[in-house]
């Protein structure tokens, strides 16, 4: 991962992956298929709740989707979708 805007905030990530599954018979994940891995480089609070991301990844490709921060510990940052993941299928 290239770059992680939390709402506006742009955090500097060490490792970030996106996890999506798109079931049988579907052509692009459903809103809660998808889910963001990020660590990051200091320690870095982030606020729980729902956050809009953008994921822009080393190739110039977007990922932009709503998601709720399900764990944070300063480091070690889980966001599972809530809503839709725009870019997936572009």
């Amino acid at each position: 991962m290239g770059r992680l805007m939390v709402g506006d905030d742009e955090v500097e990530v060490d490792y970030a992956d996106v996890f999506v599954v798109v079931r049988e018979g579907e052509v692009e994940p459903g809103a809660n298929d998808w889910e963001v891995n990020a660590r990051t480089a200091g320690n870095r609070r982030l606020k729980p709740g729902s956050h809009d991301l953008v994921l822009e990844a080393h190739d110039g490709s977007t990922l932009t989707g709503r998601a709720m921060l399900r764990f944070s510990d300063g480091h070690r940052h889980l966001f599972r979708g809530d809503g839709r993941l725009i870019g997936f299928n572009d």
